[in-house]
């Protein structure tokens, strides 16, 4: 695979590198500036019954990939948290850049417990392996610098208080995320072929990303841009993209 020095920092996706340019389209149709408490209180508000989410990672329009959350339940009734991701740049049928990404966390009571992840980000190798104890959070990570002090949420943006606080763990490398969170007004969007009412949020700072919950607090949709480029990650039907059996692994 062709290798072009691209890097992908998943907390924007999970930003994204200035040397990435990807293009985007948004079909949207801004409403009336509201605040947070549109949006559901209920940590649990974004987790379907079946368990699962899928999202489309597009460019132009055109599919790059695709991001999956699977819920799950301990033994103990910890929620388990699965998040898998794949990226796939290519020009026609040469790959020019690849990113897959796996990270398994632990919550409790809206507390996040634990994350360990492993991220493959086109020929280098990022990890984070963090637990919560006595207040603050310990272990490792590629850009980890001992500083994580709870109550922090993580960038896997389940959790629809994401967009109630001022700084996040990396998902991708444990590094802390300090961000300002502007709220813009809801939108309707075009979520699995139907009309849906959600609040967009615009966030500054390490973490810079547009991001819409429903009501409920379902997280259906991403921006993010650099250099006026765009790309975009948005919910769609699990049947659109590829099984399990299938996936690639970091």
């Amino acid at each position: 695979m062709a290798r072009f020095g691209l890097r992908i920092v998943w907390d924007v996706l999970p930003a994204i590198s200035s040397r990435v340019r990807p293009v985007g389209f948004l079909l949207l149709f801004l409403l009336t500036p509201v605040s947070a408490d549109t949006v559901s209180r209920d940590w649990l508000g974004g987790v379907p019954e079946e368990g699962f989410l899928a999202y489309e990672i597009s460019r132009k329009g055109k599919s790059l990939g695709f991001q999956a959350l699977t819920f799950s339940r301990s033994e103990s009734g910890e929620l388990i948290v699965d998040v898998h991701i794949e990226i796939d740049f290519k020009l026609g049928p040469i790959p020019l850049f690849r990113y897959l990404h796996d990270n398994r966390e632990v919550w409790r009571d809206g507390i996040l417990m634990s994350i360990k992840s492993k991220t493959y980000n086109n020929g280098e190798d990022v990890t984070a392996d963090l637990t919560l104890e006595d207040g603050r959070y310990v272990g490792s990570g590629s850009r980890f610098e001992d500083n994580l002090a709870a109550p922090l949420l993580s960038t896997s943006y389940f959790n629809p208080n994401f967009v109630r606080q001022s700084a996040f763990i990396s998902t991708q490398d444990g590094r802390l995320l300090p961000t300002k969170i502007e709220t813009i007004g809801v939108e309707t969007l075009n979520i699995n072929d139907a009309p849906l009412q959600a609040t967009r949020f615009r966030l500054s700072g390490k973490l810079r990303i547009d991001i819409w919950y429903s009501d409920a607090g379902r997280w259906v949709k991403t921006k993010f841009s650099r250099g006026g480029n765009t790309l975009v990650v948005k919910q769609t039907n699990p049947a659109r993209i590829p099984p399990r059996e299938k996936w690639r692994h970091p």
